[in-house]
């Protein structure tokens, strides 16, 4: 909660009685005139020029009086209370408190700052003010960007004493909201993997041939354990059979490579394919860091940043703050550019995952990465196909123009399947999905690698 109050200006602007008291003074003024022009005896014409122009000079004092007793009288003192953070296209709850020193009872209303691009509830509001008593009141907002929101001063009209005129001015310090990604899949996966159900949300592990090399724990013995597994000390110790259990290995590293080019603003839904490879990075990162795995991460843009690597599951905290204001620039993605930094960044063997939106024409650059990166690290890329490709390929060919797009789209969906090959035939891990699928997708490959 912010409590220092900065000074603005104030505007006076006339409120709705005050066009509605000169409406009925100018039609009272006329009422009389009429009268006035129907009785011969008066000479109406001298009698209602004085008439008019007593009127004109009450109403111009009264209007004055009001005026000034506007800017004299005191102002409110807002104080915001929200969140710090909140998750992209999630309600939250705003409230201000309002203070004032008024002797009797007024009615304010309040606007908050919000952009034009969120979506809000409840404002504008109007408070009645008592004398002595501190009033409050709330209101629900929804941020639809990622990245830091701000909310500027709050607005205030509040009436004058013969509400003639409202004061405009504004109240209250800015809050600053951090709109992370929406965390919620992530936290479904944790309460699924409570109870080993990931496969519920997609994610699967595939069986595999051996044992992992690393000790868990120790446990009694069951029918089928193989006699490898037998340990046989802790069974003479225990004068029972004890076998040990094994894990995957730990601490590999993984590191997490995010284009931020021009290419990532695209949509098919209401998130950019940028969004949805930030989501599928914080469940991979997820998966890894639960796993014991050390999770680095890095984006390619102008403005590059570069996560060290982190473990542990809190350290998805640390994760999200450094990555969560991030947003796909308009400029081509420097794959090779790239390549070399991580080279320089990450020297210890890992696994780099590339999530991108690549085109036929940037095959030879991701090549060309993908070679430098595979000098010492595991390399999966990650391709998003546009909803566009398959809508294309299903819809019915009925006209001419119809099939001129439906050639064309063919031409291009074999010019990327033969881009997928080159990079297969490099021996780098391909996949190539639809934003939609990509969290799965990836969480899958990295989980099978």
């Amino acid at each position: 909660m912010n409590t220092s109050i900065p000074q603005f200006k104030q505007r006076i602007r006339p409120a709705p009685r005050l066009l509605w008291g000169l409406l009925c003074v100018t039609a009272v003024y006329f009422s009389v005139a009429i009268g006035f022009g129907l009785a011969e005896k008066i000479q109406w014409v001298a009698t209602m020029e004085r008439v008019g122009l007593a009127i004109l000079v009450g109403v111009f004092v009264v209007l004055m009086i009001d005026g000034l007793l506007l800017l004299r009288q005191p102002r409110v003192r807002i104080e915001r209370e929200c969140l710090g953070s909140a998750a992209v296209e999630r309600w939250i709850e705003v409230s201000l408190h309002v203070r004032h020193d008024f002797t009797g009872a007024r009615c304010v209303q309040l606007f908050d700052s919000v952009a034009d691009d969120c979506d809000y509830e409840h404002l504008p509001a109007t408070v009645q003010l008592m004398p002595g008593q501190i009033s409050s009141v709330r209101y629900r907002l929804r941020i639809n960007t990622r990245g830091p929101f701000v909310l500027a001063a709050c607005t205030v009209s509040a009436p004058s004493p013969l509400g003639l005129w409202s004061g405009v001015y504004c109240a209250g310090e800015e809050n600053v909201i951090k709109v992370f990604p929406d965390f919620s899949a992530i936290s479904a996966y944790t309460l699924l993997a409570a109870d080993n159900h990931e496969s519920q949300i997609g994610i699967r592990r595939k069986p595999r041939r051996g044992e992992g090399l690393e000790f868990l724990q120790l446990r009694e013995y069951r029918n089928g354990d193989s006699l490898r597994k037998v340990d046989w000390k802790a069974t003479s110790r225990r004068q029972k059979l004890i076998s040990k259990d094994y894990q995957d290995e730990r601490d590999q590293n993984v590191v997490l490579l995010i284009d931020g080019g021009r290419r990532m603003r695209a949509r098919d839904d209401k998130l950019s394919h940028f969004d949805h490879s930030l989501n599928a990075m914080l469940l991979v990162s997820y998966l890894a860091l639960r796993q014991g795995d050390s999770v680095s991460v890095m984006n390619l843009g102008s403005t590059q940043r570069w996560v060290s690597p982190q473990k542990g599951v809190a350290a998805m905290k640390n994760i999200l703050h450094a990555m969560y204001d991030l947003q796909a620039e308009n400029t081509a993605s420097d794959y090779v550019g790239a390549a070399e930094k991580l080279m320089h960044l990450q020297r210890k063997r890992s696994l780099v995952i590339l999530v991108t939106n690549s085109r036929d024409e940037d095959v030879d650059d991701l090549l060309l990465a993908s070679q430098l990166l595979k000098q010492r690290h595991l390399v999966l890329v990650a391709n998003i196909r546009e909803a566009v490709i398959d809508r294309v390929q299903q819809a019915e060919v009925g006209s001419f123009d119809d099939a001129l797009m439906y050639a064309g789209m063919a031409r291009y969906v074999a010019a990327r399947d033969e881009a997928q090959k080159k990079i297969n035939r490099q021996g780098v891990y391909a996949i190539d999905c639809m934003a939609s699928e990509l969290a799965v997708r990836v969480a899958n490959s990295y989980l099978e690698i």
